[in-house]
Parts: structure tokens; C-alpha cells; sequence
């Protein structure tokens, strides 16, 4: 499905052709695809949750990491002083660490003749390739396959150590319509690049249990994102419509597996709550065993600081909905917002005390739209895209940030105001801003 990706982005070759020394161009290598940053793998191996547990050498030894190392956001090693534990007798190996996507990266990088790379001893790398003298080299492919919970899309880029760097702004002087169109190619190359993560999903799954993760997912927010897509995955779309025949039974099922269903009533429900409640509860107990041996603790979820609207039994709401609903999504975005009836925006009061409004709101849905509908449709052979009716997403700190240090503190909100240069400023920020690579983006623009 590669093949028309250059027809639904047109304006991402100029953005990548830009970018050709960076990261994007070493991760997009014909003969090994891997479309995700560096960073991915920087913010995996510093968090033990997402870190694999049966690391080994490219040699088959057994590690075990004693301390990752801390994280550099200064010019040199991706992580110093660390730690590891390397062979049966485990040994300890101390020193700096590098990461890479590819292993050939580290002499493409001209690390091997830099005196700040001196103390390195570890080398980490996604793809299993020629070990480096003297470097102990970790692959993580296989180990990361192995893990069906894992995915790169759960990792949050930005919870992560970061500095932005600060002085010039450099396109403080740019033409404004060239900053918008350099914005919108930027745009283009991130909707891209979601396309192609989808493109590689698509060759393992069913396109439509692909989009029903996503979906999910995307419920999910920052906080949630995580156990929604397993969520999606312990219940694919397949078994949901072989079980379920309305979404009010979908949502039993959801909620059943997500162990959010209450056990015992609130003596604050009205007796139409009490009734629903009833109702589902008794459709979840009728599933079989193993399906219910499934269902997820409490303490899977972050529901600490969550607004009402954006809790998971309310979305999982939603969810219930598109399940019915998947290909129509695609066609008729208004359906994200919309719903048959309000028998689920007034009876989720008995979780939530939120007013009956839609279950997924105008800015949510813009997001879906942008982030998910539209790289699917790409990813899953469309040819075409009206990329200039994407909905505007709200500001955000990304977005705020990158404008001030692209274009200095007095810039015009005009040069961003479509949705493509938003998307644009934040695939700015992680290629350029926590990268500290903004001084090639004032070489080459």
C-alpha cells in the first residue's frame, strides 16, 4: 500500500527531502521500515513498563539492566553511566549507551571518530544488524514482537525528558505563505507517516480490526490509551458482532471485560439507572468463562483527574457504537458525535454525575478524524484524500511552542490556522524541537 502514499501526501517529499541527514530519512530505509523516531525507542528503554524483560546481546547472551542510565539532553550518548548485567555469569558492564534504529547508524553518525562517544559500551538498536567493536549490541525486534500487549503508539513522546532549545528563530524571516506551505508539507509527512505504522498493522490484521484498535485507542485520550487498545485487542470487532447484536450488548461486553462495571447499586440511581444496569449485567454474565477470565483489573485504568466526560465508561460507550458502526465512520465523520439514542448520555450519570451531552465531543472527533479516519483511508489503498477539509484541532502547548521558537514571540496565529500546519508544528516539535536539531532547520530553510 506504500505505493500511494506519495499520491495522498503530495506535499511530504519536499518535507523529507528537507530532512534527508535526519532521523526520518534513516527510518524510512527501503529494506527495513520502521516508521517511528529514535525517540520511541529512547522513551521505551527509559520506562521498565514498556523496557522488554528478556533482553539479550546480538550474540544470544541474557541481559538484565541494573540501571538504564540517565538520560543525556545535552550533544553526545543518548544515556550515560549505565549499568548492565550481560551473559550467565553476569557480568557488569558499565558505561554510555547509544541508541539507533539501525545498527550501521552508529558509523553513519561518524560516532566511531567523535571523543564524546569515547565511553560508550552499549548499543541499542531496533534492527539486529553488524555488531561495532567493542559495543555490546541489543536488538529489540524480536523481544518487542514477542510482547502483544506492546506498541509504540502508547508511548508518550512528550512525558518523557526533553529540553527546547532556545535563540534564533529560524523562520522568523520566512515569507509567510512560504511558512504556511512548509508547515502544511510538514502536516502532510506526519499524516503520512501514521499511514504507514497503519500499512504495517494492516499486514498482520484485518483492516477493520486495525481501525477498531485505533478507534479505541483514541477513546483512550493520554491517560487511557493504553488499556483501550488492549481492550480492543482481548475483544476484537469479530467476536464483539458474534456476540453482541445491538450496541447496548457491545457495551456489556465492553464494560463486563474492562472491570468497570459496578457490583452493587448506588441507592442514588433512579429506577431506570437501576434497570439498565440490571440489564447489562445480566447480558455480561451470560458469556462464556474464558471471556470473562479476561477482564481487566480496576487498577488497569487512570481514573484519578479524569473529567467526567472523558471517562472510560462513558467512552467505552462510544466504542459500543462504532463497533456497529466502522466503515460508516469513514464515510460520514458526524457519526463520532452522534448516536441512535440518549438512553447512554442519561444513564451514565450513575459513574460519572455528567450532564447528558454527546459522548464524544466536537474537539475529539476532530482529532479521530485527523489522526485516524484519514491515515486509514490512506493506509488501506485509498488514492485520494481531501486533505483541505480536515477539521481544526484546538491549540496546545506543542503547537505554542514550536510557533514561538520557529517564529519568534510577535508571529501571527494566520500562518497556522489550518489543520495540516498544526499537524505540521508538531511533527516539527519532535523531529527538530526535542531533538536539538534546531540549528539544521536554520541550515535548510
Amino acid at each position: 500500500m506504500l505505493h500511494n502514499m506519495e499520491t495522498c501526501f503530495p506535499r511530504s517529499p519536499a518535507y523529507r527531502q528537507m530532512d534527508s541527514a535526519g532521523a526520518l530519512r534513516e527510518s524510512s530505509t527501503p529494506f527495513r521500515h520502521f516508521p517511528y523516531r529514535e525517540r520511541h525507542i529512547q522513551c521505551l528503554w527509559a520506562d521498565p513498563r514498556n523496557r522488554p524483560a528478556d533482553l539479550t546481546t546480538t550474540d544470544g547472551e541474557p541481559v538484565e539492566v541494573e540501571h538504564p542510565g540517565d538520560w543525556n539532553l545535552e550533544a553526545g550518548p543518548d544515556f550515560l553511566n549505565a549499568a548492565l548485567l550481560v551473559g550467565k555469569e553476569k557480568r557488569r558492564v558499565c558505561g554510555d549507551l547509544e541508541i539507533h534504529i539501525h545498527a550501521n547508524a552508529w558509523n553513519q553518525h561518524g560516532h566511531s571518530h567523535d571523543p564524546r562517544y569515547e565511553n560508550v559500551r552499549f548499543h541499542i538498536v531496533y534492527f539486529q544488524g553488524v555488531e561495532i567493536p567493542g559495543l555490546v549490541q541489543i536488538p529489540l525486534q524480536e523481544p518487542l514482537a514477542s510482547d502483544p500487549k506492546f506498541s509504540f503508539d502508547n508511548i508518550d513522546l512528550t512525558a518523557f525528558p526533553y529540553s527546547i532549545p532556545s535563540g534564533t528563530f529560524p523562520l522568523l524571516g520566512m515569507d509567510p505563505d512560504r511558512k504556511t506551505e512548509f508547515l502544511e508539507s510538514a502536516g502532510e509527512e506526519r499524516l503520512r507517516l501514521k499511514a504507514e505504522r497503519l500499512v504495517l498493522s494492516i499486514q498482520t490484521k484485518e483492516p477493520e480490526q486495525v481501525l477498531w484498535e485505533e478507534l479505541l485507542a483514541a477513546l483512550g485520550y493520554k491517560n487511557n490509551k493504553a488499556p483501550f487498545r488492549q481492550l480492543a485487542t482481548a475483544l476484537p470487532l469479530a467476536r464483539i458482532r458474534s456476540l453482541a447484536t445491538s450496541p447496548d450488548e457491545a457495551y456489556a461486553l465492553l464494560i463486563g471485560l474492562s472491570g468497570l462495571l459496578p457490583t452493587n447499586p448506588d441507592p442514588k440511581w433512579t429506577p431506570e439507572t437501576k434497570t439498565f444496569i440490571r440489564t447489562i449485567w445480566d447480558f455480561w454474565w451470560k458469556q462464556p468463562e474464558e471471556l470473562k477470565e479476561l477482564a481487566f483489573f480496576k487498577s488497569a485504568w487512570t481514573l484519578a483527574g479524569i473529567r467526567p466526560a472523558n471517562h472510560p465508561v462513558r467512552r467505552l460507550m462510544a466504542a459500543a457504537h462504532y463497533a456497529f458502526n466502522t466503515q460508516q465512520l469513514l464515510e460520514h465523520w458526524n457519526l463520532l458525535t452522534q448516536f441512535p439514542t440518549n438512553q447512554w448520555t442519561t444513564h451514565i450519570g450513575w459513574k460519572t454525575k455528567c450532564k447528558p451531552t454527546a459522548l464524544v465531543g466536537q474537539s475529539r472527533a476532530n482529532a479521530i478524524i485527523t489522526n485516524i479516519l484519514v491515515p486509514f483511508q490512506a493506509a488501506n489503498g485509498a488514492t485520494e484524500l481531501n486533505l483541505g477539509k480536515l477539521p481544526v484541532e484546538p491549540s496546545n502547548s506543542i503547537i505554542r511552542q514550536t510557533a514561538f521558537t520557529l517564529f519568534g514571540p510577535d508571529h501571527t496565529a494566520k500562518v497556522y490556522k489550518s489543520a495540516l500546519a498544526r499537524q505540521g508544528l508538531i511533527q516539527i516539535f519532535h523531529d527538530y524541537l526535542i531533538t536539538h536539531r534546531l540549528d539544521e532547520l536554520n541550515e535548510r530553510t
